[in-house]
């Protein structure tokens, strides 16, 4: 099973006062209701997708502060190794703004970074989505090599893949 890392976070110290760090507070939840800024639960999904010899199934879907956690699997049954990232090309993205809405872009493992999967084995893992849901969004797509041409040579080994429909409840 492959487990991704989870992403980094940076520490800076506040240097605004008691009484700015206050009124700022006040203002913000003045103007935007508690429930727009909570994250959804965890979602449990069966959306597969069949791309010539190679088969995926997205699980399940967590929410955190700072990133979006996604179990997958994914099948090779080709007799070739294939790549899911194969040019930094796998990611989310949700439907805030239409065809043009937030993306989300894999933290890949450092030690299997393209996401290699050689013949005939199965890959399942968490993978780790950077940046937090946008409060607005309802639905995600996933894409695996959303460079590569969908119909071309180059295509056998980086399969182009896309989970739609990831509908999110609140």
């Amino acid at each position: 099973m492959l487990s991704l890392g989870s992403t980094g976070c940076q520490f800076l110290p506040n240097s605004q006062t008691p009484e700015a760090q206050q009124a700022e507070s006040n203002s913000s939840t003045s103007t935007t209701p508690p429930s727009a800024n909570k994250l959804p639960p965890e979602q449990t999904y069966e959306l597969q997708v069949n791309r010539d010899q190679v088969w995926g199934m997205l699980r399940k879907v967590a929410f955190t502060e700072n990133s979006i956690v996604v179990s997958l699997e994914v099948t090779n049954g080709s007799r070739q190794a294939i790549e899911l990232n194969a040019k930094d090309d796998m990611y989310l993205q949700d439907n805030t703004g239409g065809y043009t809405g937030n993306r989300y872009n894999l933290s890949p493992p450092p030690n299997n970074p393209t996401l290699v999967i050689q013949p005939g084995t199965t890959l399942r893992g968490q993978f780790v989505f950077i940046g937090r849901l946008a409060p607005k969004a309802t639905e995600l797509t996933l894409y695996t090599n959303a460079s590569t041409p969908s119909y071309s040579q180059e295509n056998a080994q980086r399969p182009n893949m896309r989970f739609e429909g990831i509908f999110i409840r609140r």
